[in-house]
């Protein structure tokens, strides 16, 4: 009571104090923080600034004063002088705020005053941390992420459109992030309702934040957007060559860090990491990387940072790094690198940069934008050398307008093509409009740039153009076909358009495959014929081409074999005439392949479909015999392929069966139609093998046909050997790709059951030898698919020791030809280089003597393919090669080439019939990694290939294999070669087994082994390693999980870190990366530590951009870097014991947390295990599994399973994937899942829930206002547990009356009878007594339990006693769950006196505990006991009418 009224007078006091300085707002700052929003809490007063005491300060006086400071809200309250003991006055003893106020002055406070006077002091002064008014959300980590500003209510995405790059870097300048290196927008919105922030920001960059930046509202609220503004900052930005020579594209590495512009350290510099900076630059690719003072002294600043590329990230900053331990530099030791490329670097780098307004702020300067990473061609224009210019760039291709486009501009693009000079510029869509972005617009060139984007221009993305402007060239290598005739569009003499000038073909030797290529490709159906009988041409021009040999697998004439160019290739009475079946084209598309499907028609330019009214078999069987598919099978309807699009070209076809067209059936007329595309025609051709769903009818899936339908077939034992004969059955070639693993679409996922054991020399694939699978089942991962061609091997032939270099010779059509250097370039070269596993290509020497067998193609290659095959090739018109004029190639690498070069060839097991020699597999495409090793230097060794990463089996793994690994990733010596999955079983494909390497080999995969993908194996015996530039970093401690002495693993060894000069962000660092929290601090009251241990690493000063230890700047390694009293210990904001997220014992409640929502019924779902909290994987993650969550959590009912890391990615662990609830579990650990941590997930698939929030009782589950059921199905719910209890009730008064109609009737006949019931009743007395003196009829010897009798002889009476008057019938029946007396007894119940009491039982209802349902091991449930132990086998009604004492059980 008396504590009461102190309350209520201070609450009064506090009242009127409010009153007398309402009228006065105090000044608010925060004080000694890293920014603005954060530091030690600060009012002013009559002039003076004073502190706040922390002793009242609360979650909702920290939010008013972000709130009042528009520093978004508060995400922290450090207490006792965190940020520092002020000086001054201590104006404020205690706030108490509500949180909805607007400043701290409307909140309740103690009188301003200095509290110095009355014993405060500034070692408890108040601090907060505000999240600020922008952040970067969803990223990896506080900079990156989509870019949200604070509306004082909620967090608020940005919108992309017109996010300039000043603006990005205002942000990451106020996150302290370094450097805006990534601008990139079209992230959708996640938000049901779609709400973006109303304004554009319009910095001109040197804004202190974004808040002062200017900004204008969007016309009407609404912006023009495609999503949100995502960013990325880094310390790490710009990179630049410094050389004393002229070339722009080699010289020593420097890179902008922080602001300061670095020298990068020699020390583990790689080509993989050069590779990076030259692509970067648009400096091509690295040709070495000399090392010394050979370009440019070295100044002081060295950066020690180590940067591990994969060679194929776009830039630097992308390659993960590590700064940690790094070494001293000393001068002259600086990173260097000699550029493929030899061009002036015009624009400043960057990753996506938006483009600017012309009427905004920034406008004034052109905005930079990426050029490496772009992609240039030309399109519609019937060759690679003609047609619209597109440019590819974040991910889609756009055009270029016309504005201003010139012949100097169409130069540049001519020569950046490799197609030779610029014949023409053309504009207004000549070769048709583009469609997606228009990049550029008012193109001014002077036809000397490299690359066309570098030219001076509008800047990126700004023009004032359509698609009907868009530019086109013509170079001088251009190719164009065309027929001339008056009256005939595919008929007509045949002209090639070559150096600028139409000239007419030569019909020499010109056979149906070339005359059908011809016709395809200028859109006029698929066969046709030469015309010979025609008189000579008017008129005189070139004759350009003769000896013109298509092949099945040409797809162009382009491609074709002929003659060399020349003006007068032949006479003129032998110039082609060719007519083509017709400007119409017929396909059947969605079937599966080319011969089954919905049937489309291409006419005027639109491919449309048939209706299927009166569609019969007569006119499927033209369709089949057009398309060369053999017989019709069937004639489908109703769209059975799925609904088409466009035109519907005819209707009511009513064809004979013998047209050669279906076009030439009698119809409605063509496109009169009343149908929709629901009415879609369709047909299923014969043919027993196709290749489907591929680039054409050469490559696919191999589907065989089983007289009902298309079926793929397994990837099973499928060889080689058969993969040859289908290409061979098709007319394509020789096979260059076998790949299995492709999962089968269809949802019954049927295959064809028989295994080919095709030879190889079979003429067709359905006479090879079939075995059917064992049990009609073939073990398989997917459908097989091949690819067919007559490019194949490619193999460099030299006199020296090296098969890295030499001359280039392919395998074509099954022949061995030198290729000609005319037109080979380093593109080419890369490719080849890339195929033999050779790296890249350094030069391309020519001049090789070369033998009669020269092959004239030219390839234009981009240099990214894997294959040359892959690449476009023109034969047509090229000349003969002279000998000394070979293709050669000198590559970086230099190994001896141990397997034969391939795509991807599957295994071939022990018993199939190409067993016995190793099956050849690819080398070049493969990439090798170590994972769940804590760094890039250790873990489990996978390989990626055929777009799988794959794990190497254990079985022979030793030092040499892991030295292999080691080296190719540049990660030093080899420490451990770990087996039985030391890091935990992979999963995927096991690609090798049993290896041997002899530890020289350049990469794993040239080590001998059985064969690729061939080995015994499962993942508990994936292989891993250890190598010596290994990170791993660990707190040991007895009792605590996140607080101890932090060790690093380096060299092989543990040792510990020291603290000198640690600050909160390396600590933060540090707690973060090992999964305890975002904050922490450095205990530095702890004794010394025992033992002695190395002290690996002193001077640790990380950066906020820093995401893991292993990036952050330090002294280097040494063995004794600090005295053992400076050894770290930290104590992570996440500590906890060991066994429990929060004290032992834990319950299933508080192992589960909500992450990142916007309440605490809300977020990421998190779980408690092996000592760390980890996510849910979002696969089957449905309403029923957010119900369990929420009702354990005491959240009420869910509202939303929320999938895709709604709330952000987590980290740590994916404890859990595939959990499947039924919606009624007591806790989530009552839900079936796949093993703990066990996933193929990755963070952005985290798992969410919104509940309701409905927390009125924050008890155990079973004290909850909201009943929650355990895990028993069925009938145990709470209506089937009402049913049975009435049920129950229902049979107990059945019993009661019928038990009363016996007595009654026994009644009647006893004073009917008198004197013989009487008589009757003494004899059955006596008879019984005796009985029970004879021991004979005993309960133990009739099996019944009679332990009472046995312990108290005296009660036997007592049990065959009259009744009592108060004696209750329903009492005798036992109830379940009530022990009987006598369930010690061993002894059991015969069968035929069982089943009187469990008769009665039946229909009786069960509500016990869950330890009662689950008794321990050897024990029986009460109610078990209760039917097979005791059961007199009588039933009480029977008892009773024989005038007995029911027999009860107490």
């Amino acid at each position: 009571m008396a504590l009461g009224r102190r309350l209520s007078l201070r609450g009064l006091c506090v009242l009127l104090l409010g009153t007398v300085v309402g009228g006065q707002v105090l000044e608010l700052r925060l004080k000694d923080g890293a920014h603005r929003c954060e530091g030690r809490v600060e009012v002013k007063h009559q002039g003076e600034w004073g502190t706040v005491d922390d002793g009242s300060w609360s979650w909702k006086d920290a939010s008013v004063a972000c709130r009042q400071l528009g520093c978004g809200v508060a995400v922290g309250i450090p207490q006792e002088a965190y940020f520092g003991p002020g000086v001054g006055p201590i104006w404020l003893s205690y706030t108490s705020c509500e949180g909805v106020e607007s400043t701290v002055s409307d909140c309740r406070h103690s009188n301003i005053k200095d509290y110095r006077n009355d014993s405060y002091i500034h070692d408890w002064d108040a601090g907060v941390v505000c999240s600020g008014f922008v952040r970067l959300a969803g990223g990896d980590g506080p900079c990156s992420g989509r870019v949200e500003v604070y509306s004082g209510e909620a967090w608020i995405p940005v919108s992309d459109g017109n996010f300039t790059l000043p603006t990005a870097q205002v942000i990451c300048a106020e996150l302290g992030c370094g450097k805006a290196v990534s601008v990139q927008g079209h992230e959708l919105f996640r938000e049901s309702d779609g709400q973006v922030w109303a304004e554009e920001f319009r910095c001109e960059g040197e804004e202190p934040e974004l808040r002062v930046c200017p900004r204008v509202p969007y016309p009407g609220g609404t912006c023009h957007h495609s999503g949100a503004a995502q960013l990325v900052c880094s310390a790490y930005s710009e990179v630049r060559l410094m050389t004393n020579g002229s070339s722009q594209c080699e010289g020593q590495v420097e890179m902008n860090i922080s602001g300061r512009w670095r020298a990068l350290c020699a020390s583990h510099w790689t080509l993989a990491n050069a590779n990076v900076v030259c692509r970067q630059l648009g400096c091509g690719v690295a040709i070495s990387t000399p090392g010394g003072p050979h370009l440019a002294e070295g100044g002081d600043q060295i950066s020690t940072a180590r940067f591990h590329c994969s060679g194929a990230e776009s830039f630097l900053w992308s390659c993960p790094v590590t700064v940690l331990g790094g070494p001293d530099y000393f001068h002259g030791n600086t990173a260097s690198v000699i550029c493929s490329g030899n061009q002036t670097q015009v624009l400043p780098q960057c990753n996506d940069s938006v483009s600017e307004p012309a009427d905004s702020a920034a406008s004034v300067v052109s905005t930079p934008y990426c050029s490496d990473s772009r992609q240039l061609r030309l399109v519609d224009g019937g060759g690679p050398c003609a047609g619209r210019v597109e440019i590819l760039d974040q991910g889609s291709w756009g055009t270029i307008c016309d504005d201003g486009w010139d012949l100097d501009d169409a130069r540049v693009v001519c020569r950046q093509l490799g197609c030779g000079e610029a014949l023409n510029a053309t504009g207004s869509a000549h070769f048709g409009a583009g469609s997606g972005p228009i990049w550029l617009d008012d193109l001014n060139c002077t036809g000397k740039e490299s690359h066309v984007w570098r030219c001076p221009s509008r800047g990126w993305g700004r023009h004032d153009c359509r698609h009907k402007q868009d530019a086109g060239v013509i170079c001088s290598e251009f190719l164009a076909l065309r027929m001339v005739s008056e009256d005939q569009q595919c008929a007509g003499w045949l002209e090639v358009f070559y150096n600028g000038t139409w000239g007419s073909v030569c019909r020499s030797t010109m056979e149906d495959i070339t005359v059908s290529v011809i016709c395809r490709q200028l859109g006029c159906g698929d066969s046709g014929t030469l015309n010979s009988s025609l008189g000579l041409r008017e008129g005189s021009r070139p004759r350009w081409v003769d000896g013109i040999r298509c092949r099945k697998t040409d797809t162009s004439l382009w491609q074709c074999p002929s003659d060399p160019w020349n003006y007068t290739s032949c006479s003129p009475k032998e110039e082609a005439y060719i007519s083509c079946e017709g400007s119409r084209q017929l396909r059947l598309v969605d079937g599966g392949g080319p011969c089954a499907g919905r049937v489309e028609i291409l006419d005027q330019g639109s491919w449309g479909t048939i209706c299927d009214y009166s569609w019969d078999l007569d006119d499927a069987r033209v369709v089949c015999r057009q398309l060369g598919c053999g017989k019709a099978l069937e004639a489908t309807r109703s769209s059975s392929f799925g609904a088409g699009s466009g035109p519907i070209w005819l209707n009511n076809l009513k064809c004979t069966g013998k047209e050669s067209h279906v076009w030439r059936c009698s119809s409605w007329g063509w496109g009169k139609h009343y149908c929709d595309h629901s009415e879609d025609a369709g047909v299923i051709c014969s043919g027993f093998v196709h290749l489907a769903r591929g680039d054409g009818p050469c490559s696919g899936r191999v589907e065989v046909y089983s007289g009902e339908a298309w079926i793929p077939v397994s990837d099973g034992n499928f060889t080689l050997p058969t993969a040859q004969v289908i290409c061979a059955e098709l007319g394509c070639g020789k096979a260059v790709s076998v790949q299995g693993q492709v999962p089968f679409r269809e949802s019954n996922a049927r295959y064809w059951a028989e295994e080919f054991r095709c030879e190889g020399e079979e003429p067709e694939l359905r006479v090879c030898p079939r075995v059917p699978c064992p049990g009609g089942t073939c073990h398989h991962s997917g459908a097989v698919q091949v690819v067919c061609s007559v490019y194949t091997d490619v193999r460099l032939v030299t006199n020296s020791s090296s098969q890295c270099e030499g001359q280039v010779e392919m395998n074509i059509s099954g022949r061995w030809r030198a290729l000609c250097a005319s037109h080979w370039g380093l593109a080419n070269a890369n490719v080849v280089c890339r195929q033999l596993g050779c790296g890249v290509a350094i030069s391309t020497p020519n001049g090789a003597e070369g033998s009669d067998q020269l092959w004239k193609a030219r390839f234009h290659c981009s240099g990214t393919e894997s294959f040359l095959w892959k690449c476009p090739v023109t034969v047509l018109g090229v000349p003969d090669c002279s000998h000394g004029n070979t293709a050669s190639v000198i590559c970086s690498g230099n190994q001896t080439q141990v397997l034969p070069q391939c795509d991807h060839f599957v295994s071939e097991p022990a018993g199939s019939a190409a067993s016995e020699e190793s099956a050849p597999y690819c080398s070049d495409s493969r990439q090798l990694r170590l994972v769940d090793g804590g760094s890039p230097c250790a873990g489990r060794v996978e390989i990626l290939d055929q777009g799988s990463w794959g794990t190497i089996c254990d079985d022979g793994w030793d030092l040499d294999d892991a030295r292999v690994v080691c080296r190719q990733l540049g990660c030093g010596e080899a420490l451990n070669a770990t087996g039985s999955a030391h890091f935990g079983a992979g999963s995927g494909p096991i690609w090798l087994d049993d290896l041997n390497c002899t530890g020289n080999e350049s990469q794993v995969w040239t080590c001998p082994s059985p064969g690729w993908g061939q080995h015994d194996c499962r993942h508990k015996e994936d292989a891993g390693v250890i190598c010596s530039e290994f990170l791993a970093l660990r707190m040991v401690s007895e009792d605590q999980q996140c607080a101890g002495w932090l060790e690093v693993f380096y060299n092989g060894t543990w040792g510990s870190v020291c603290r000198s000069p640690m600050d909160d962000v390396t600590v933060s660092i540090i707690c973060s990366q090992l999964g305890c929290g975002d904050s922490g601090s450095v205990n530095t009251s702890v004794g010394l530590r025992e033992g002695s241990r190395p002290r690996w690493v002193d001077l640790i000063q990380c950066r906020k951009t820093d995401t893991s230890l292993w990036q952050c700047p330090s002294g280097p390694w040494k063995y004794s870097s600090c005295s053992p009293k400076e050894e770290a210990y930290i104590s992570c904001a996440g500590s906890r014991p060991k066994s429990c997220p929060t004290a032992a014992p834990c319950t299933d409640r508080e192992k589960l947390q909500l992450r990142g929502g916007d309440s605490e019924c809300s977020g990421r779902v998190e779980v408690w295990h092996s000592g760390s909290w980890g996510t849910v994987c979002d696969d089957s993650w449905s309403l029923a599994e957010a119900e369990v969550v929420c009702q354990q959590l005491g959240c009420g009912q869910a509202l939303e399973a929320v999938p895709a890391a709604t709330f952000g990615p987590g980290n740590g662990s994916i404890w859990l994937d595939g959990v499947r609830c039924g919606g009624r579990e007591s806790s989530l650990w009552d839900c079936a899942a796949e093993p703990w941590g066990q996933s193929d997930c990755k963070h952005e698939e985290d798992a969410g829930v919104r509940c309701s929030g409905e927390r009125g009782d924050r008890g155990p589950p079973w004290v909850r206002t909201r009943t929650t059921s355990n895990s028993l199905p069925g009938i145990f719910s709470l209506p089937g547990v009402l049913c049975l209890i009435l049920g129950a009730l229902l049979f107990l008064v059945i019993i009661i009356l019928v038990t009363q109609l016996l007595r009654w009737r026994a009644e009647r006949r006893a004073l009917s009878s008198y004197e013989d019931a009487l008589a009757e009743a003494v004899y059955e007395e006596l008879d019984y007594r005796l009985t029970q003196k004879e021991g004979l009829g005993s309960p133990g010897e009739d099996g019944e339990d009679n332990s009472d009798s046995r312990s108290a002889p005296g009660k036997r009476d007592q049990r065959t006693d009259v009744p009592a008057e108060n004696y209750d019938d329903a009492e005798e029946v036992p109830v379940p769950g009530t022990p009987p007396a006598f369930q010690g007894s061993e002894e059991e119940v015969p069968p035929e006196k069982d089943d009187g009491v469990r008769s009665s039982q039946t229909g009786s209802c069960l509500n016990f505990s869950r330890e009662a349902a689950d008794p321990g091991e050897g024990e029986e449930s009460l109610w078990l006991l209760q039917g097979k132990k005791g059961d007199t086998g009588y039933d009480d009604a029977e008892l009773s009418a024989l005038g007995t004492s029911p027999v009860t059980f107490s």
